[in-house]
């Protein structure tokens, strides 16, 4: 066979061949099974053009000889000019020529490439395979491990295992980032046009602006650059490995497939791998399946194959940790074949939303362009109509459109998210990009991941109980009704803690910082030992008194842990935890107190019912039994004395409680996404009330598989809780909401989390327990793991975005009144009331400074009392743009008028035209008191929070603005005259008059409102 490698024929009916050209070739794969499948001879086959490999099942009476045959034919009916050589890559491994010894033949014979983790899908899944096979495809022998010779063969070939590296956004990119916004293009194409026509000044101002709106946005999000990407781990793990017989300890990078890893407590997993030999091995999965438990693990080949990652019980998957007992696995994936790469992958090819201000600004810069276009059009052909000449109409026409861009919205709007992410970042909150402080103030559901994000990640004992006495442990304090309790001064609860501190498999690595030891094990065990050890017992001590000379694991069959002692004042004790029942079905006394009394079966009962109450309540309970032994006594695992329960759980972060009240109070959904059971979940969210007063719905992850797109979009917006679910799961929830119409903010630590944290409007991460991947995607990064910061950050966005439109409305106001009084006078044939550079002027000076500090408003008091804004709405409704005409026509008209009497005093000239420039000007500087609120006025007793910015900025644009009056050189570039003292009383009258007309208008449209809600009100209380 020219074209064709068996690589795994050792199961009678079934063969795993490699084939040349197949790899990255789906037209070869789609004939090789299309042709294959209509064989006699062929039950199945599946190709794979990723690992270039075919598995194929046939009916008894052939051979892996005979149909390797038939594949070779088929690959050359199809490419009969195919070379075989060029078509392999170079491989490793042997031709195993004794496919029955579990050796590793001569490495210099040239032989196929391992099987990758890719066939997982495109194969036979590994955790259906048995270990023999497993190691035969990987070409690994478990007691010699690979020679170094050939495990430097496949890492050069395949490249180091560490996943490709996000890369941090350049400083080019973070400021080019600045400049696209259409805004800035619009003022970038009137700088343009006004060099073109002579105002090279005009143009110099302009782009000012716009660089320096780009300078603030890039100094802010690269700070924040910089200081995320500093949260990456500096520290690589290392793996411990079998090569040439001996255990050697090696960089992560450094592992390849088909190494044997060596599995124990505290080990990291280098590499998806196949386990081939376990002794109670458990196995914290948390960061890539979201379960908080560890799951147990064992070497027997599994019999369904499409399950999830959690339920692959002989699997070990990079990045995980392990918890407890040992054993040996073989790596069949490294790098980006690994489930770790796949969600990098997936990462990849996940694009983040558009924010909802960068929509909505979209959308105004279109309507400002079309404004423009028609603004343009208009002036030039009423001009050309009244007689002016083309050059002069063509650049008042431009001078016009450019003045209808408001120049300070981009600053404005930059400002407004960088004095966001700096107060943010004092609360340790880390914005990565502007926009999504904006966002945040628009979220309407967010989804919470639970392992890690709503609970800390580590068992916490609540419960003990103890005799007829239950007893409440927080903080480890041991609480009886309130009270506390010495627990060491019970003799029947210190024999309790004794068990917990003898019965695990616990090390205890010395002391921290703070004075508490330092545990390595499994989560479980940890807070057991824990406790004893807050209750004041010396767990080192009482290790050392009771050394320990035996210990029997839980297993299948046997769902209790067991460990021997010599006790120090002679003879043995026995210790036991595990299942209640089962340990209580040892037991026929119970100690209670200082006595050691009967079983009886009243007391059975009760102990059987606080264990059932106690997992109702979403505890994990550990059932305690002890029994001295004299030397000379045979051990029996009877007759035991009882001593309580233990229940613990995955407590709930401090604060997330009230901060999920507070988020309902805000009008925000609340949605916990966790890879628990359904009743883990169920008891945490019941705990956290996180449907608020409504009724709590929740959804697996089996109901999830099976639900149309349409469905699940339908079933979304009702959901509040998730369980069972995998990494594409959660993308799909929050795509699903989205799908919905629903701005979704999405917080997680894990792996797991990263796709979903990327696709959701605003990714927000843990600094602190967060992995890197989570971090890297992220919009925000919460540094200490304070999720109390996000209702600060959530009220931060909604007062950024009511600064924003405050600002826009103050930009657009004065820019239409200029347009305006420009047309208006043209139509009456009254002729400029403004020129060209009096027009750069106002919109230099009246614009750019108000408008921005209007952005630094603080918060109102009631803005978390209010219900999530519509995203999908424009910044402005039709009302809001009619309001607008109104306050521009109440400026214009106060223009009008001190033009007017310009005319009527002064003629057509300079003189009219200085009385209108300065009345307009001052204005719309005046303009900017009445847009700090849309509906309080200055009329209103009730007083606006003091804006010092706004006084520093209106105070100095007036003061620039009385040099237009008394500056000679000033008033010459202008074209302006120096006012008389009536001119001065007519300026300052009309500017007034308009900011009186727009107040007086506020109390008319509140009074409105209220009796408007009144009636409402009033209706449905008839009703």
């Amino acid at each position: 066979m020219r074209h064709v490698q068996p690589i795994h024929i050792n199961v009678d009916g079934r063969a795993r061949y490699r084939v040349a050209g197949l790899r990255k070739t789906p037209p070869i794969k789609a004939y090789l099974e299309k042709r294959l499948s209509r064989r006699l001879e062929i039950v199945d086959v599946s190709a794979s053009s990723i690992t270039g490999t075919i598995l194929v099942s046939y009916n008894s009476g052939n051979d892996h000889h005979s149909i390797g045959k038939i594949i070779d034919d088929i690959v050359c009916e199809y490419a009969p000019d195919l070379n075989p050589e060029s078509s392999h890559r170079p491989t490793f491994g042997s031709d195993r020529r004794d496919r029955t010894a579990n050796t590793i033949s001569d490495p210099t014979v040239e032989t196929s490439r391992p099987v990758s983790a890719q066939d997982d899908h495109d194969g036979e899944p590994w955790h259906l395979m048995p270990r023999r096979a497993v190691l035969q495809a990987m070409n690994a022998d478990e007691k010699l491990g690979l020679t170094r010779e050939e495990a430097d063969r496949r890492f050069h070939q395949d490249g180091p295992n560490l996943l490709p590296q996000s890369k941090p956004r350049t400083g080019l990119s973070i400021f080019m980032d600045q400049m696209n916004s259409l805004p800035v293009y619009l003022l970038g194409a009137a700088a343009g046009v006004s060099v073109l026509t002579g105002g090279v000044f005009d143009a110099a101002v302009i782009m000012g602006v716009v660089v320096a709106n780009a300078v603030i946005g890039y100094f802010t999000e690269s700070a924040a650059e910089k200081t995320i990407h500093s949260l990456k781990r500096l520290v690589r793990p290392q793996a411990e490995v079998l090569r040439d017989r001996q255990i050697v300890s090696l960089p992560v990078e450094a592992v390849v497939t088909g190494d044997i890893l060596i599995l124990k407590p505290g080990a990291y997993i280098a590499a998806d791998a196949r386990i081939i030999a376990a002794s109670n091995l458990s196995i914290d999965e948390s960061m890539l399946t979201g379960e908080n438990m560890p799951a147990a693990k064992h070497a027997r080949p599994l019999n369904k194959a499409g399950i999830a990652l959690g339920d692959r019980t002989n699997m070990a998957y990079m990045g995980t940790l392990v918890t407890g007992g040992q054993g040996l696995a073989v790596a069949v994936a490294t790098g980006e074949q690994t489930q770790i790469g796949r969600i990098q992958i997936l990462l990849n090819q996940t694009r983040p939303p558009e924010t909802p201000i960068e929509r909505q600004l979209g959308t105004m810069g279109d309507q400002l362009v079309l404004m423009c276009g028609g603004v343009c059009g208009i002036v030039f052909f009423i001009g050309l109509m009244r007689g002016y000449g083309v050059l002069r109409m063509m650049r008042m026409a431009i001078s016009l459109a450019a003045a209808a861009v408001p120049e300070g919205l981009p600053a404005a709007a930059t400002i407004n998210f960088a004095l966001g992410i700096t107060r943010m970042r004092k609360h340790k909150v880390l914005i990565r990009h502007l926009q999504a402080v904006e966002t945040l103030g628009a979220v309407q559901a967010l989804c919470m991941d639970k392992t890690g994000t709503i609970t800390c990640n580590e068992m916490t004992v609540q419960r003990v109980c103890s005799g007829p006495t239950c007893y409440t442990v927080d903080d480890g304090r041991f609480l009886d009704d309130g009270d506390a309790i010495d627990p060491l001064l019970n003799p029947a609860l210190s024999h309790l803690l004794t068990a917990c501190a003898l019965c695990h498999e616990i090390k205890v690595n010395g002391m921290d910082e703070t004075g508490q030891i330092k545990l390595c094990g499994s989560a479980t065990e940890t807070a057991l030992v824990r406790l004893a050890d807050d209750a004041g017992m010396d767990v080192r001590k009482v290790g050392k008194d009771f050394r320990r000379l035996t210990i029997n694991h839980r297993a299948e069959n046997r769902l209790y842990m067991s460990t021997l002692h010599r006790a120090p004042e002679g003879g043995r004790l026995f210790c036991v935890k595990g299942s209640p029942p089962e340990v209580l079905a040892m037991c026929d006394r119970e100690a209670i107190d200082d006595q050691e009394l009967p079983l009886t079966g009243e007391r059975r009962l009760a102990i059987i019912s606080e264990n059932e109450k106690m997992a109702a309540g979403a505890l994990r309970i550990l059932g305690f039994a002890y029994r001295p032994i004299a030397d000379e006594e045979e051990l029996n695992e009877s007759a035991m004395v009882w001593l309580g329960l233990v229940g613990m759980m995955d407590p709930i972060r401090d604060g997330v409680s009230p901060l999920i009240g507070e988020f309902h109070r805000a009008g925000i959904e609340t949605v916990m996404i966790t890879g628990d059971q359904s009743t883990t979940a169920l008891a945490v969210a019941e705990e956290l009330k996180l449907s608020g007063d409504a009724p709590l719905d929740i959804l697996d992850s089996s109901d999830l598989a099976a639900m149309d797109p349409e469905t699940l979009m339908a079933l979304a917006k009702k959901a509040h809780v998730y369980s069972r679910v995998s990494p594409a799961h959660k993308l799909k929830i929050v795509q699903a909401l989205q799908s919905a119409g629903v701005v979704v903010a999405m917080t997680g630590d894990g792996i797991n989390d990263g796709p979903a944290l990327k696709a959701a409007d605003v990714g927000i991460a843990m600094g602190k327990t967060g992995t890197d991947v989570a971090r890297d995607v992220a919009d925000v990064v919460l540094e200490e793991d304070n999720l109390e910061t996000l209702a600060l950050a959530l009220e931060d966005g909604r007062t950024i975005h009511g600064n924003i439109r405050k600002s826009v409305h103050f930009f657009l106001s004065t820019n239409i009144s200029e347009i305006m009084i420009m047309t208006t006078a043209m139509g009456l044939g009254i002729g400029f009331p403004l020129n060209v550079m009096q027009l750069m002027w106002i919109n230099i000076i009246s614009d750019i400074f108000p408008g921005m500090a209007l952005s630094m408003e603080a918060a109102e008091n009631d803005v978390m009392d209010r219900p999530p804004r519509d995203a999908g709405a424009p910044l402005f409704s039709g009302q809001d743009f009619v309001k607008m005409t109104r306050e521009s026509a109440a400026i214009t008209g106060g223009a009008l008028a001190a033009y007017g009497y310009g005319v009527a005093r002064y003629g057509l000239g300079r003189g009219a035209t200085s009385l209108a420039f300065q009345s307009l000007t001052i204005g719309q500087l005046l303009h900017a008191l009445s847009c700090r609120s849309e509906h309080t006025s200055m009329f209103h007793r009730r007083e606006l929070p003091a804006n010092p910015h706004l006084t520093v900025a209106v105070g100095g644009s007036l003061a620039l603005q009385a040099l237009t009056m008394v500056f000679p050189p000033l008033r010459a570039a202008l074209g302006l005259t120096a006012p008389a003292l009536l001119d001065v009383a007519v300026i300052a009258g009309t500017s007034l008059a308009a900011l009186v007309f727009n107040e007086a208008a506020k109390i008319d449209s509140t009074t409105a409102k209220q009796k408007k809600i009144s009636q409402e009100m009033n209706h449905e209380s008839n009703g």
